[in-house]
């Protein structure tokens, strides 16, 4: 009798457990969004696509959501990138970016600065390709507690020509839904340095 009362408990709480687990990453993503959710060319759209934070039109708030950085880049060169809200009144924030070249195409590699952000992994629940590894970074738990965040791009040996960021964020209420959230996007074009 007591390994059936053992063996009970231990499936219900394996239950509960998984059950956390897939609500947490269906409906909230405070460990950050599913894959090729930043707008860019080719991607599934944003985070307000397929009815997840869908309460307000794309860019509707009052915040003002932006990618900073610098005026050029040189090939093989690392840069340094500032996603960030403004004039923000939600109490938690996320978002996702990559880059894309002239032919749409996904450049360069992102690398984390600090625990506020996370390079997607591939084939994880997020659904990025394998193919497409180190090309979209975004927010992680403790990073939503933020407005801004810092991360590194690092161009291919061979780069050319203009880049662009992309970036979708998420200016959130807080109620552990996804009604009653903003999504934002925004683009930076970043030239190749002159002479390359």
């Amino acid at each position: 009798m007591k390994i059936i009362n053992k063996s009970t408990l231990g499936f219900v709480l394996m239950i509960i457990s998984l059950n956390s687990l897939f609500t947490k990453t269906l409906l909230a993503w405070s460990t950050g969004p599913e894959a090729y959710r930043t707008g860019a060319p080719g991607d599934k759209g944003t985070c307000k696509a397929d009815g997840c934070h869908d309460s307000y039109s794309l860019d509707s708030g009052n915040a003002k959501f932006s990618i900073t950085g610098p005026a050029s880049y040189a090939p093989g060169e690392t840069i340094k990138l500032k996603v960030s809200f403004g004039s923000s009144s939600g109490k938690l924030h996320g978002f996702e970016m990559t880059a894309i070249d002239a032919d749409d195409n996904q450049i360069g590699k992102f690398k984390a600065i600090g625990k506020t952000t996370q390079v997607i992994p591939p084939n994880d629940y997020r659904g990025l390709k394998k193919e497409d590894k180190g090309t979209y970074i975004e927010h992680t738990r403790s990073g939503n507690k933020k407005k801004s965040w810092k991360v590194k791009w690092i161009a291919p040996a061979n780069a050319t020509g203009t880049v662009t960021f992309y970036a979708a964020g998420n200016d959130a209420n807080g109620d552990g839904t996804n009604s009653g959230d903003y999504i934002y996007t925004t683009t930076l074009e970043i030239p190749a340095a002159s002479g390359q």
